[in-house]
C-alpha cells in the first residue's frame, strides 16, 4: 500500500511538471500577444452587447466603441514594441513596470463609460466641455502620458532604442502637445464666452447648457429666438 501510494504521488508530480512545461510553452511572446488581442476584443464587444444604461445614446455608444479600437490598437503596440526588446525581458523589474502601466491603462474602458453618463455633476467650464476635458485627462494621465514615460526611460536609462520605440515615443510627445494646446484653446474659448455673456446679460441670471431648468420664459409664455440663442 505504501509503495502504491508513492506511485501515485510520483504521477501526480509528472503530471503537475507537464502542466507547468505547457503553460510555459504557452507563454511564448506570440502566444502572449494573442491572449492580450482576444482579451481586448472580447472588452470591446462584451461592451456592445451589454444593455446600455444611464443616459447613454446608442449613438454615443458607437462613438464611443470606435474609439475603443483605436486605442486597443495603441495598447497592443505599447506591449508588442517593449516586451519584444531582449534587453528588456531580461530585466523583471522592467517587465513589471511595463506590465503595471499597461494595466492602468486598462482603467480608461470602465472610466469613458462612467463619464459618458455623467454630464450634469460640474457647473460652467466642466458642463459645457466635460466630455472634452474627460479625453484629455485620459490621454494626459492614463495613456499617452505614462506611455511616453515608459518609452524615455527605455531610451534615457536603459540605452534601448529602436526605429518602432522612437516612432511611437514622438507619436507620444505629439499627441500630448496636440492635447495640451487643445486644453489651452477650451480655456481661451471658455473665458471669451462669459466676457460675451456677461455683456449681453447684465443682471440677468446666466443659463447653463446642462441646466434647462434656469431657462426663464416671458410672462407670454414664449420664448424669443435671442433668448435661446443666447443660452445656448
Amino acid at each position: 500500500m505504501h509503495g502504491h501510494k508513492e506511485h501515485r504521488s510520483d504521477n501526480y508530480l509528472q503530471q503537475a511538471q507537464e502542466f507547468v512545461n505547457t503553460l510555459s510553452k504557452m507563454c511564448d511572446p506570440i502566444w502572449t500577444l494573442s491572449l492580450h488581442q482576444t482579451f481586448l476584443l472580447l472588452l470591446i464587444l462584451g461592451r456592445w452587447l451589454l444593455p446600455i444604461g444611464g443616459e447613454i445614446t446608442r449613438d454615443q455608444l458607437s462613438q464611443l466603441l470606435l474609439l475603443f479600437v483605436g486605442t486597443a490598437a495603441d495598447i497592443l503596440e505599447f506591449t508588442s514594441e517593449t516586451l519584444e526588446i531582449e534587453n528588456v525581458r531580461n530585466k523583471d523589474a522592467l517587465v513589471y513596470a511595463i506590465l503595471a502601466v499597461w494595466t492602468w491603462s486598462m482603467l480608461q474602458f470602465p472610466l469613458d463609460l462612467a463619464a459618458a453618463s455623467s454630464a450634469k455633476v460640474f457647473h460652467l467650464l466642466l458642463c459645457r466641455h466635460s466630455a472634452d476635458l474627460w479625453n484629455i485627462g485620459i490621454s494626459l494621465f492614463i495613456q499617452d502620458g505614462p506611455f511616453l514615460v515608459v518609452r524615455l526611460i527605455l531610451m534615457g536609462h536603459f540605452r534601448v532604442v529602436n526605429q518602432m520605440l522612437v516612432f511611437f515615443a514622438a507619436k507620444n510627445i505629439l499627441i500630448v502637445l496636440l492635447q495640451l494646446y487643445r486644453l489651452v484653446v477650451l480655456s481661451l474659448d471658455f473665458h471669451a464666452s462669459l466676457q460675451r455673456r456677461a455683456k449681453s446679460q447684465k443682471g440677468a441670471t446666466s443659463c447653463c447648457p446642462c441646466e434647462p431648468s434656469s431657462i426663464r420664459l416671458p410672462s407670454n409664455g414664449l420664448l424669443d429666438g435671442g433668448d435661446l440663442t443666447e443660452c445656448l
